[in-house]
């Protein structure tokens, strides 16, 4: 008898067949994700972190200090007046150093505060000699005012080196312009 059914071969045990693409990467513990349930890692979100703006703004700071410290120095050095030309200027004028106009209690004793005023006047002058001999005739001015009544002797041994800085601040003055009559 002949089968009218072709035999069969035996079934073949079930494969897979291999995917086409790999399989993501799996975890022996997978992470959470972002509700707590277990499964694959998510990646990162990207690092956007770009230091641009913080350099652009440190520049930025940079470029305004120098601008102003450059400001203020060619202020100072060119523009402002030098305190020792405004001295002898006043001085050319018949005026008191400061600008003011003489009165008749010029005559009076020097107080500390109007010593150390009217020698600051001359310690910030940019002009080496109006600032030598300006300094040094008002610390010898100071000096004579320090002195009692009576002690003209001490007077008289600061004669000569009153005489040099008188001289020297008026050469310093005629120097830049101005001619200053001391006496």
């Amino acid at each position: 008898m002949t089968d009218q059914y072709p035999q069969q071969q035996p079934a073949q045990p079930y494969t897979q067949a291999p995917p086409a693409y790999p399989a993501p990467q799996q975890w022996p513990n997978p992470p959470a994700d972002t509700h707590g349930h277990p499964g694959q890692e998510t990646p990162p979100p990207p690092v956007t972190s770009s230091h641009t703006p913080l350099i652009v703004a440190g520049a930025a700071v940079i470029a305004v200090l120098i601008i102003g410290v450059g400001g203020w120095a060619a202020y100072d050095r060119f523009i402002k007046e030098d305190s020792g030309i405004a001295a002898c200027r006043a001085m050319a004028e018949d005026k008191n150093i400061d600008g003011s106009a003489k009165t008749s209690d010029d005559d009076d004793k020097m107080t500390e505060a109007e010593y150390r005023e009217a020698r600051k006047i001359f310690e910030d002058s940019r002009y080496d000699k109006i600032r030598e001999h300006g300094t040094a005739l008002m610390d010898i001015a100071w000096q004579v005012e320090q002195m009692p009544d009576g002690e003209n002797g001490g007077a008289l041994a600061l004669l000569g080196p009153m005489g040099t800085h008188v001289s020297g601040l008026q050469t310093a003055c005629a120097d830049e312009g101005y001619i200053v009559k001391m006496g």
